[in-house]
């Protein structure tokens, strides 16, 4: 894949080729999206725009899923053609002819002969009932390998899906970036041309401006790339509106050790190589037919006619034989064979080691990306957030000449480089999901998809393989480290929870989204923390009842301890302070046994450990004090400059939030408590709420701070 470029180009007619490459950027994306409705025009059915109906589509067309059902059909007809060597072999000859004798004188008469022959196989020493065998376990091999096939197609699928989503947001933003770049351009083109501004920031920003159109060329190449990729999986151009990729989170077993078992129990590859050994001991024990006699029961009947005069006209003839045979010497031929198959029956017991070493490998590096890179996320979310505060606090200091251009070019580039983290470690979580889903071999189970020709191992008359100690290696897994374990995080205070939050008025059932009610009592905990300098840190647990089971209940109380967590957060706590902790059922503080316990258990704490507490509990190593407000990305002093403005032309930004529904919550908040217009504008993944004013911009930022938010700074209308 292509990698955004931050080369610099010369000055020559710098404008010129802007304009023509910003034409092309957009040439492919328009012929990307002209192919993709041609082609939904030529389909005879709506092309698919959501994950399970995309991967349905993909597992009846893929030509690498056909192929695997052929092969395991043809298998089928395999053990037919064994099992046809218990049958006896019936056999017709006749023929007719001249034959000449001379040695007694009869000379050449006519002839003509007629035969019907039964052969019954009663013993072959084994071979067809191990022929059989072999054949039945080869066929069960392909099966697996037909689901293993259908697997990996489908994990393909959702990972073509996720990307073509990537990309097209990467473009967006690239666009975006492109757009800012050029009106900083129009700006400095402006200050030149009046002669306020100087040649060389006007050479700067035209590298910058070329710069930010590569970087745009290069994002729609991208998403040509894995268009096409997605094509040659799907079978179809990707639709035009394709249903955000659904959540699979709380499909994933709750550790890694969980999963890799489950990858040992469902994952199809795994089930190919054990049932491969079946086979090959059949085919090691036939070989050993070859040191056993062999018996037949032959039957025979038959006429002979001659026009010779000595022996003129029809003879008949019958017979019933027990034919017994047995080779005495073949060269060797026989122990070779044996001594061939019983090293196949080794090498495939390697096999099944290496497939289960790849299986394990597999399994827990997807299910570790599952879990560091959603913790990555929020630092990513955190940094994304403050260098927006920084560019839009840096392009007010420009203006009034407290910043170079360069730092506002710096901070609009780091912004830029910030949202494509952002986008690309979201799309990476969600591939990491399927990922450990397919490696466990339960991925189109997940999504509800099934090929309704493959059938079930009950219509094969299989009970599957079984899985023993033997068969498996073991499940040991590498420390998976999170920021806490490498940076020395404490573990779970000791003491008492400060606040207790009943799940039931925090949360929706089984949902880790926060209640509206349950939000106006956070921003009063929230306002509270901020208001306090003594903290060292924010420990929030959450915790369920055995209703279920932790599988499901753990990743949930992460998700609902993390939830309340980002929701302090947006409301000025310092996320530094913040840790995160899920304890499913494990630490009741009341009976299961009850309702009333039950709802008890379903809790979310919140410990607030002072510097003094930490202090004591390192004895002499006091801690380091950290302050509970957000630190400052950017010095703001030019906000209190700001020029007074008479209209709603000029807003101040308050937050830029990842959600719409927080967005939305503290949009209307604002406006309850202000006078102004209230706005919320969405780009970049993010969305910006921002109030404006018809008085001045400093008296509005006093109002703002007196609500906690100090962080604001003007923005064009």
């Amino acid at each position: 894949m292509k990698v955004s470029s931050k080369l610099t180009v010369g000055k020559a007619s710098i404008r010129t080729i802007l304009l023509c490459s910003f034409g092309a950027a957009l040439m492919p994306l328009s012929a990307a999206e002209v192919g993709a409705q041609s082609s939904s025009a030529d389909m005879t059915s709506p092309s698919p725009i959501n994950l399970p109906s995309v991967i349905q589509q993909t597992i009846m067309q893929n030509p690498e899923v056909k192929a695997a059902f052929q092969a395991f059909a043809a298998a089928g007809f395999d053990t037919d053609e064994a099992r046809g060597n218990y049958l006896p072999s019936i056999d017709a000859t006749a023929g007719v002819g001249r034959e000449n004798l001379e040695d007694d004188g009869r000379g050449s008469f006519d002839t003509d002969f007629a035969q019907i022959e039964l052969n019954q196989m009663v013993f072959d020493g084994f071979a067809t009932a191990n022929e059989v065998e072999r054949l039945n376990s080869a066929r069960l091999v392909r099966y697996y390998e037909l689901l293993n096939a259908s697997e990996q197609v489908s994990l393909e699928a959702a990972r073509a899906y996720a990307d073509v989503q990537r990309y097209r947001e990467l473009v967006n933003l690239a666009r975006e970036n492109y757009a800012e770049h050029q009106q900083i351009y129009n700006k400095m083109e402006e200050r030149a041309a009046s002669g306020a501004g100087r040649g060389v920031d006007l050479e700067q920003i035209a590298g910058r401006l070329a710069l930010a159109e590569s970087n745009l060329l290069t994002e729609a190449s991208n998403l040509h790339d894995v268009s096409a990729r997605y094509k040659r999986i799907v079978g179809t151009l990707p639709a035009q509106s394709l249903a955000p990729f659904p959540d699979l989170d709380h499909h994933l077993p709750v550790s890694v050790v969980d999963a890799v078992n489950m990858a040992f129990e469902g994952n199809p590859e795994f089930h190919a190589a054990i049932q491969n050994i079946q086979s090959v001991r059949a085919q090691r024990d036939g070989t050993r037919s070859g040191f056993q006699p062999r018996v037949d029961l032959v039957g025979r009947a038959g006429t002979n006619n001659s026009s010779d005069t000595g022996l003129s006209g029809r003879r008949d003839e019958q017979s019933v034989e027990l034919v017994a045979s047995v080779n005495l010497f073949r060269g060797g031929s026989d122990l070779a064979s044996f001594r061939a198959a019983s090293e196949r029956v080794d090498e495939a017991v390697y096999d099944r080691e290496l497939i289960c070493r790849n299986v394990r490998q597999t399994t827990q590096i997807a299910y570790n990306d599952t879990q560091r890179l959603r913790e990555q996320m929020e630092y990513i979310e955190q940094h994304r957030q403050s260098i927006e505060r920084v560019r839009g606090a840096y392009q007010q200091q420009f203006d009034i000449g407290m910043r170079t251009l360069l730092d506002v070019l710096d901070s609009e580039n780091e912004y830029f480089e910030a949202s494509r983290a952002y986008v690309n470690a979201k799309y990476d979580v969600v591939i990491a999901n399927v990922r450990t889903l397919a490696s466990m071999g339960q991925l189109l189970q997940t999504l509800e998809v099934a090929n309704t020709d493959i059938p079930s191992l009950a219509e094969l008359n299989s009970q599957g393989v079984k899985i023993d100690p033997e068969s498996v290696c073991p499940v040991e897994s590498p420390a998976s480290l999170s920021l806490n374990d490498l940076i020395g995080e404490r573990g779970a205070p000791t003491r008492a929870p400060d606040i207790i939050l009943s799940a039931e008025t925090l949360f929706e059932i089984n949902s880790a989204k926060i209640g509206t009610e349950a939000r106006k009592e956070l921003m009063r905990l929230a306002e509270s923390i901020r208001e306090r300098s003594d903290l060292a840190r924010i420990y929030i647990a959450g915790h369920a009842d055995i209703t279920g089971n932790d599988a499901i209940n753990e990743p949930l109380s992460r998700r609902r301890a993390a939830s309340v967590a980002n929701f302090l957060a947006s409301e000025g706590v310092s996320r530094a302070l913040i840790q995160t902790e899920g304890f499913g059922s494990r630490k009741p503080t009341a009976t299961n046994e009850t309702v009333e316990g039950r709802r008890l258990n379903r809790r979310v704490e919140i410990t607030l450990e002072t510097i003094q507490e930490v202090a004591a509990l390192q004895g002499s190593q006091a801690a380091t004090p950290r302050s509970s407000s957000p630190t400052p990305t950017a010095n703001t002093n030019a906000t209190d400059a700001s020029p007074t403005v008479a209209s709603a032309s000029v807003y101040l930004q308050v937050a830029a939030l990842s959600k719409q529904a927080s967005a939305a919550e503290l949009q209307k908040r604002l406006q309850n408590n202000l006078d102004g217009p209230v706005r919320v504008l969405e780009g970049g993944g993010l969305y910006r709420v921002q109030v404006g004013t018809d008085n001045s911009i400093a008296e509005l930022k006093r109002e703002l701070d007196a609500l906690g938010y100090t962080e604001t700074f003007p923005v064009s209308r």
